[in-house]
């Protein structure tokens, strides 16, 4: 009895990686891509867009990999975190770090996680970039058995990083006589058609919705965040009057959960979150690329943006 109780110990989770409430749809190769790249790396960072799915990701490929790890695998949820100096007394927190030194929590983190093995996962990064590049590059020059897995809407810039872009799930293109058929093995399809059943239990796609929820995910270019939000307003309306309304989706998709954070509650607020993270000058130039309908490509841009900007400062600004 008594080994038996040491060999359920010695397998048990340790860490606080939260439980997933809603299902987990599609992802197979990103999640095979990121446990490639993070075999051969100590930081991996998802990157993307906002609402693309990155916290998700991280979590699941986070999960994956916790009996790897014998000290834990740590979220560290930095979306509600707005003072960097905070930074390494907040991570040091969330571990149990006790006591944290006043003068030095850095010290305090790096002397606990030397001797562990452990993963840490920072979220949501971007508005703290150079604040967590900073810890994650001190950290992972003297604590060998430690990982760090991070998300941000863009790359903290440390020497070993290897970043990995989070794409959109995969979306119908709507062109073709049989452009609608096979709807279901499409990744953005299915997560509606999945949210939708739990607004509206035994929602199922059919003949008669099916049209307007690939133009659905189509026209939100398979993005998870305002994709469910679409699904959410099947309380009140209809597939159809949905996809007919995108046309103001900053008023449409408003209808977050509650347990979320507020950047993820409405698109709008999503949007906000990342303009708000840009420079003056990045501000300007977002401001002008907006005469752009889809995407476009870089000397585009510089036709567009270049008159007081040289091409250099122009793609600096661009990949910023």
């Amino acid at each position: 009895m008594a080994s038996a109780v040491r060999a359920e110990a010695d397998h048990r989770v340790v860490g606080n990686l939260p439980l997933e409430l809603t299902s987990f749809v599609g992802r197979r190769r990103e999640l095979a891509d990121a446990r490639r790249l993070f075999e051969s790396s100590r930081l991996l960072t998802l990157t993307g867009v906002g609402g693309v799915g990155k916290t998700r990701l991280a979590i699941r490929l986070a999960g994956a990999l916790q009996r790897v790890f014998s000290d834990g695998t740590w979220l560290v949820e930095l979306g509600e975190l707005s003072d960097p100096d905070l930074l390494a007394d907040y991570v040091a927190v969330t571990l149990g770090v006790r006591p944290v030194s006043s003068s030095d929590p850095l010290r305090a983190l790096i002397d606990f996680c030397a001797d562990r093995s452990l993963l840490l996962v920072f979220d949501n990064c971007e508005h703290l970039v150079d604040s967590v590049a900073r810890l994650a590059g001190a950290i992972l020059r003297r604590c060998a058995g430690v990982k760090i897995l991070a998300t941000s809407r863009e790359s903290l810039g440390v020497g070993g990083e290897v970043v990995m872009r989070v794409p959109s799930l995969t979306t119908p293109e709507l062109r073709g006589p049989r452009a609608f058929d096979g709807l279901a093995r499409y990744e953005s399809v299915l997560l509606f058609a999945e949210r939708a059943a739990t607004v509206v239990p035994g929602f199922v796609l059919t003949e008669g919705n099916r049209n307007a929820v690939a133009r659905i995910c189509h026209d939100l270019d398979g993005l998870p965040l305002p994709i469910e939000l679409a699904a959410a307003r099947l309380r009140s309306m209809s597939a159809e009057q949905i996809m007919y309304r995108l046309s103001d989706r900053y008023s449409l998709l408003t209808s977050g959960g509650r347990d979320v954070p507020s950047r993820q509650q409405t698109l709008r607020l999503s949007i906000d979150w990342s303009y708000d993270l840009c420079s003056p000058r990045e501000q300007r130039l977002w401001a002008r690329l907006s005469v752009f309908s889809g995407g476009f490509e870089l000397d585009a841009a510089e036709g567009v943006c270049g008159q007081d900007s040289s091409s250099t400062e122009v793609l600096d600004l661009v990949t910023a």
